[in-house]
């Protein structure tokens, strides 16, 4: 079964995707600043799973008020394009209710 777990990382939150067995997948975000640091896969074939990972921390964010979401991240500016991030500067920003009024999720 999969299962999405909140996790600490020093100051910073965690969601990892795990089989139960295995990560699968994991996003890395500072709760206090509204930012996601990284986002990793352990498998092939794994936008699906970082995606996952990622809307959790956004929904995280989103439900507690914190409504713009940044990530300076260089290395995540193609993946977080195609899920919505706007860059400026180098700095990505999302709007999470913008973001999930888009969203097939209901």
């Amino acid at each position: 079964m999969i299962t999405i777990l909140n996790e600490q990382k020093g100051e910073n939150e965690l969601f990892v995707l795990s089989d139960g067995k295995d990560k699968l997948a994991e996003c890395e975000y500072s709760f206090v600043k509204a930012e996601i640091l990284e986002i990793n896969a352990f498998c092939e074939n794994s936008d699906v799973f970082c995606e996952s990972v990622l809307r959790a921390a956004l929904s995280r964010l989103d439900f507690s008020g914190k409504t713009d979401v940044i990530s300076k991240n260089p290395n995540l500016c193609e993946f977080l394009t195609k899920i919505g991030f706007e860059y400026k500067d180098g700095v990505g920003i999302i709007n999470t209710t913008e973001f999930f009024k888009k969203s097939n999720c209901k």
